[in-house]
């Protein structure tokens, strides 16, 4: 049998050992509710990176707004316009209705932008939208009992003298001829450029058939200017065309049967290749002056040629780099002339 004092002192160490094994499980269940405490914390900030990772946050977004702001910002503003009037009239006064007017500027690249194309109204009135201080060309085209008109640089601001705008009466004939040589021979599908110097007329091109002929329709009466648009240059100036006469025109290009060769050199006598050779010649007739010019370059030998040249006196120029320009008149003594060219340092 147990004593009383024994049993007490038993009783007292079993409750001191259930007590110890008590205590580390108290303290795993309070670290465990910790943990959750804390992972349920967490789980809302996750949610929110979520949140922001799937669309841009309002300081972002306010970045992008200013982004756009300073773009409208820079973009140019819209200019501002001025109407401008202007009137369209004969010499005697009365207006003239259904004229095409054309006005331009020039770009970035100098190239012509049409700005506006309008016409004149029954009191031969217009108006244009120009930008201030910014240069325009305007044109009128021309029609069968009117020239044209163009006005190559104004501005909004000087632009009163389109309110007066007189047009020129002109007179269209027609002109039946003959393309020749210096020999009255027919030069056979000839082509020449014809251009009006004193009325603003579209530029008109006449080319001659199988037997030299050309016909002219439809051309303002006054004096002309023909050429070629070839390397061998021809021209004819000083032609006068009248309303009140029928012409049959003979046109005469400085062509024939005559050859000009030669050969170029240093004062030492070697050739010299790719020098530049030029001829001209010149002469009148009783209505006209007639021009040509062609150039042609030195072979390897220093040697040059032309050929159907039309005999009258030419001015021969020769041109090499490091050399004195060489200039020289020849008249020709046969139909076929040669030449020797010594150039000077």
């Amino acid at each position: 049998m147990f004593r009383p004092l024994s049993l007490l002192v038993f009783v007292i160490a079993v409750a001191c050992a259930a007590l110890f094994m008590l205590l580390p499980m108290s303290k795993i269940a309070h670290n465990g509710n910790a943990g959750i405490e804390a992972t349920s914390a967490q789980a809302p900030l996750a949610t929110t990176e979520a949140r922001q990772t799937e669309a841009p946050a309002s300081s972002d977004v306010a970045q992008v707004n200013s982004i756009v702001d300073d773009s409208n910002e820079q973009a140019l503003p819209a200019e501002d316009t001025v109407a401008v009037n202007g009137r369209i009239s004969n010499s005697a006064g009365d207006a003239l209705s259904g004229f095409e007017i054309e006005v331009e500027n020039h770009g970035f690249d100098g190239e012509e932008i049409v700005l506006n194309r309008i016409s004149s109204d029954q009191r031969g009135e217009f108006t244009i939208d120009l930008v201030p201080q910014r240069q325009y060309k305007l044109s009128i085209k021309p029609t069968r009992d009117y020239a044209g008109y163009s006005i190559d640089a104004f501005t909004a601001e000087a632009a009163g003298h389109l309110q007066n705008i007189v047009l020129e009466q002109i007179e269209l004939i027609d002109i039946d001829g003959m393309i020749v040589d210096t020999d009255r021979a027919p030069l056979a599908d000839f082509e020449l450029q014809l251009r009006h110097m004193s009325v603003e007329f579209p530029d008109t091109v006449i080319r001659s058939d199988s037997s030299g002929y050309f016909a002219l329709r439809d051309f303002p009466a006054g004096e002309l200017r023909i050429a070629t648009n070839t390397p061998d240059y021809f021209r004819i100036k000083g032609l006068q065309l009248r309303s009140d006469e029928y012409r049959n025109l003979t046109l005469i290009i400085d062509r024939g049967r005559y050859q000009l060769s030669g050969r170029v050199s240093d004062a030492n006598g070697t050739p010299l290749a790719q020098a530049q050779v030029t001829v001209k010649s010149a002469f009148a007739t009783a209505e006209y002056h007639s021009f040509s010019r062609r150039a042609t370059t030195t072979d390897a030998n220093g040697s040059f040629s032309f050929a159907e040249l039309g005999g009258h006196r030419v001015t021969l120029g020769v041109y090499a780099s490091g050399f004195k320009t060489h200039i020289e008149h020849h008249e020709f003594q046969s139909f076929s002339d040669s030449l020797m060219v010594v150039l000077k340092k």
